[in-house]
């Protein structure tokens, strides 16, 4: 009999430690996957953002060199904003208004937003049917007076009966500003326009580029611009022509605003069109690669509208279609809802990255797709080539994206009226991991004793005594415990994939609580519960960090268990200080008025029974 007991413990340890094992091995393959959230970056990788109050709209995102993240977009009422935040995705409160501000340039609609080389702010849209672009300094709080008329520039600065709306702006190495957009008339028709500042804000050149210039021409709207290392300057759009079919449109003008009628295209205008059913260019949706290819990326429906997919095409620096990407130089890819293609990104190694949104009747929800260099689906990057993510409260909208020097990307969009940014990290198997162990400071850890039964607060402590309890006394008093370890020598921008915190037991005292008291659990607190590092009675009940969620213990060995971090608990581990952790069971008392609790050994004992938290992190 006792044979088959002995077995049955056994069995039982290994089908545990198996459940473990496999969880944990479910939980680093679910880390180890080419891209994640940066839990270093707002709240599990998002940042939710609702400035003045109204429904916010983000457009573009883009970058300082210092790595601060500056957004632009509208309210609900079309008023522009921009807003920064600092690289951690805190709202810089030093920029604008308490991090956001309104460009002030009268009737205005639309907002892109630009970074000069000295740090001042290049605000574009459209005012009053006119381009108008406003330069501001670093700060975002001052208009520079030295900059157009108060701080503002327009062209046309009287449109009579045209209308131009801004799609894309550009700042030449020159620092001479770019803007783009679609020029309407009374006639019905549009056509691309674009206008070029000079530094103080007079205007370099303006130009029309109209049926003339893209023959059987109806409607053409440009929505990108993009400057080549040569200083060229690509225009690229969409267009419905006088048969009514969809093109894709691009322009190639010289350095001078001429036309590239040498080495662009072959109608002698400069002007290029390729023939895509029912697309639909995302604005600014324009890239280049290092080897002069041109990338633009949007949406396609089926015949009958019913279905939406995200296209990109490839031109070859010549304007061709470049048959190496998809066969044909187009893609269209069909994830079985609606797919919208709004902005795209190439990276260093080639690989095309397209932000959008995919929907049904029922969701919203941001979509990441990720090409290789010839067009096909790269299936090392989420699930089959794709991230899908649902910020809980639809409609979710892909907006924009932009990538950082260390290769982390920064997608952003809006969620349900708010704007919102979001940090991925890419590649992570590329980063070397390294794993380190934190021993328990026996002097600030300990148990504290519940006052009296169900008086939820504590009555006494000991820090001293080489174990620590959990459980219940022979009053049906709770114990519970702090353990404080120093986590401040981790670096303060590494990025912790995983973390487990392991605690050995030294004896059970009455009944065996995980018989009768449910799971042993932990709180987390990034610093210290009761704001004391030594232990105090009020470490029973302070709270823990805002956000955490509790987690569960399990065996590891015969003595040894061990708690396996959730990836949303990975953020509150204090790179910074101390990170103390509260043991419980969840279940306070068994009612039998008799001591039922488990002795752990604490973080004064010796070496080998210390309690460790085992961290494996990288540093991007």
């Amino acid at each position: 009999m006792r044979n088959k007991i002995s077995i049955f413990k056994k069995s039982r340890r290994i089908s545990l430690t198996l459940a473990i094992v496999t969880a944990l091995l479910v939980f680093t393959s679910a880390l180890a996957a080419d891209e994640m959230l940066d839990p270093n970056f707002g709240t599990n990788g998002i940042v939710m953002s609702s400035f003045e109050g109204i429904n916010n709209f983000t457009s573009r995102v883009i970058l300082q060199t210092d790595g601060k993240i500056i957004m632009s977009g509208y309210y609900q009422n079309s008023t522009p904003f921009v807003a920064r935040y600092n690289s951690n995705g805190t709202v810089d409160t030093s920029f604008g208004i308490n991090g956001s501000f309104t460009p002030t340039i009268g009737a205005f609609s639309g907002s892109r937003v630009a970074i000069q080389s000295d740090g001042k702010l290049i605000v574009a849209g459209s005012s009053n049917d006119s381009f108008a672009v406003a330069r501001y300094d670093s700060n975002g709080i001052s208009l520079d007076g030295s900059f157009g008329v108060n701080g503002v520039a327009k062209i046309p600065s009287d449109s009579g009966d045209s209308r131009y709306r801004i799609s894309d702006l550009v700042i030449q190495a020159d620092q001479r500003i770019i803007v783009v957009g679609t020029h309407s008339n009374q006639g019905n028709f549009t056509n691309f326009a674009i206008a070029r500042f000079n530094t103080d804000g007079t205007q370099d050149f303006f130009r029309i580029i109209d049926k003339v210039d893209f023959p059987n021409n109806r409607f053409n709207s440009c929505a990108a611009v993009a400057i080549q290392t040569d200083g060229k300057i690509v225009m690229s759009g969409s267009m419905l022509d006088d048969d009514a079919h969809e093109q894709i449109s691009l322009a190639r003008l010289n350095q001078d605003g001429s036309f590239d009628t040498s080495s662009f295209g072959t109608n002698g205008k400069g002007t290029v069109t390729a023939a895509l059913p029912d697309f639909i260019h995302g604005s600014g949706a324009l890239a280049l690669q290092q080897n002069g290819k041109i990338v633009v990326a949007g949406t396609v429906a089926n015949d009958a509208n019913t279905i939406e997919n995200p296209a990109l095409a490839r031109f070859n620096s010549n304007g061709a279609l470049d048959t190496t990407f998809g066969g044909t130089g187009i893609v269209t890819t069909d994830f079985g809802s609606h797919e919208k293609g709004s902005d795209l990104l190439i990276q260093p190694d080639g690989k095309i990255i397209l932000v959008g949104t995919i929907y049904a009747s029922n969701f919203s929800d941001i979509l990441l797709v990720r090409y290789n260099s010839d067009g096909t689906l790269d299936n090392s990057f989420g699930e089959n080539g794709k991230i899908i993510k649902d910020l809980g409260s639809a409609p979710d909208f892909g907006n924009g994206i932009t990538i950082q020097p260390d290769g982390m990307i920064v997608v952003a969009g809006s969620s349900n009226g708010r704007a919102f940014l979001a940090r991925y990290i890419l590649e992570v198997s590329t980063h070397q991991t390294v794993s380190t162990t934190f021993k328990s400071r026996g002097v600030h850890d300990g148990w504290v004793l519940e006052a009296g039964e169900n008086s939820n607060s504590g009555g006494s402590l000991d820090r001293l005594a080489t174990t620590f309890n959990v459980g219940d006394d022979a009053r049906d008093r709770q114990y519970r415990s702090i353990l404080s370890f120093n986590t401040a020598s981790l670096p303060d921008n590494a990025v912790i994939m995983s973390a487990h915190l392991d605690i050995k037991r030294q004896s059970f005292v009455g009944v065996n609580p995980f018989t009768t008291h449910g799971d042993l659990l932990m709180d987390i607190r990034a610093g210290t519960f009761s704001n004391n590092l030594n232990l105090q009675t009020s470490d029973f009940n302070s709270a823990g960090s805002p956000g955490t969620s509790q987690e569960r213990f399990a065996p590891l060995t015969s003595s040894w268990y061990t708690t396996q971090f959730s990836s949303a608990n990975l953020r509150f581990i204090n790179k910074y200080g101390i990170t103390q952790f509260r043991l419980l069971f969840a279940k306070d008392d068994n009612d039998d008025m008799g001591a039922d609790y488990i002795k752990f050994f604490s973080g004064n004992s010796v070496n080998g029974n210390l309690p460790k938290l085992i961290i494996g992190y990288f540093v991007p």
